[in-house]
């Protein structure tokens, strides 16, 4: 897979490189003028191929649709402890979520500030990048656990918790929402509230997951079938 580059505001053309992008471009791969790359515009779904000029100017061909997700899959979650919220937005975005919420639930031990959804926007750039994924969710933190439900949008809706029935057969098409609790699960009220929104309280299995692997559990079996 060639070298892929996020740049916002895509537009063919000569164009500058910031620091961060010429650092990796010059520095991190060495590429030298006439060298190429992709370039992708994570927010928008486009990318084109771009050539090197010097360390810090590139010219940008034409642009072209990006190999997007699938789907339409919002991801809500319940704050968990240390790194766990990076791996599970790293796992999210390459397994084609589109929308990833965290919250401070009832049994959340970590409480992030607001500018931690600036890092976890730049995890998931990155794993774009890495992944050949064209765009990049939207990651945020809610300010409670009603407001993640409310913002889950369109989609049929499934609440993990271990209490729940058999996990629904999932489609090949249409909005998906999954909400998950952090270490220790949602509380019976968290389940009560989601399910009083349209949600529909899943188990995975006879097994309890860790937190941070419950995405790639589902988020994986969603793939699979989107991919047929």
């Amino acid at each position: 897979m060639s070298l892929r580059v996020p740049m916002a505001d895509l537009v063919s053309g000569e164009r500058a490189l910031d620091a961060e992008q010429a650092r990796y471009v010059a520095r991190v791969h060495r590429l030298r003028a006439g060298d190429t790359f992709v370039a992708f515009d994570p927010t928008r779904a486009i990318e084109c191929d771009a050539e090197v000029l010097d360390e810090k100017r590139v010219r940008l061909g034409a642009t072209r649709a990006a190999r997007a997700a699938a789907r339409a899959i919002t991801w809500i979650h319940g704050c968990p402890k240390g790194d766990k919220a990076d791996a599970i937005v790293r796992d999210a975005t390459e397994l084609g979520a589109t929308r990833i919420i965290f919250v401070q639930t009832a049994r959340s031990v970590s409480k992030p500030p607001a500018a931690r959804a600036t890092r976890w926007a730049k995890i998931a750039r990155e794993a774009a990048r890495q992944c050949g994924r064209g765009d990049a969710p939207d990651v945020a933190l809610a300010k409670d656990w009603e407001s993640a439900l409310e913002s889950a949008g369109d989609g049929a809706r499934i609440v993990l918790d271990p209490a729940g029935g058999p996990f629904a057969r999932l489609g090949a098409s249409g909005a998906l929402v999954f909400a998950a609790g952090p270490e220790g699960g949602l509380t019976v009220e968290e389940v009560a509230a989601a399910t009083a929104r349209g949600f529909v309280a899943c188990r995975l299995g006879a097994f309890v997951m860790r937190t941070e692997t419950v995405p790639a559990a589902v988020l994986g079996a969603v793939a699979l079938a989107t991919a047929g």
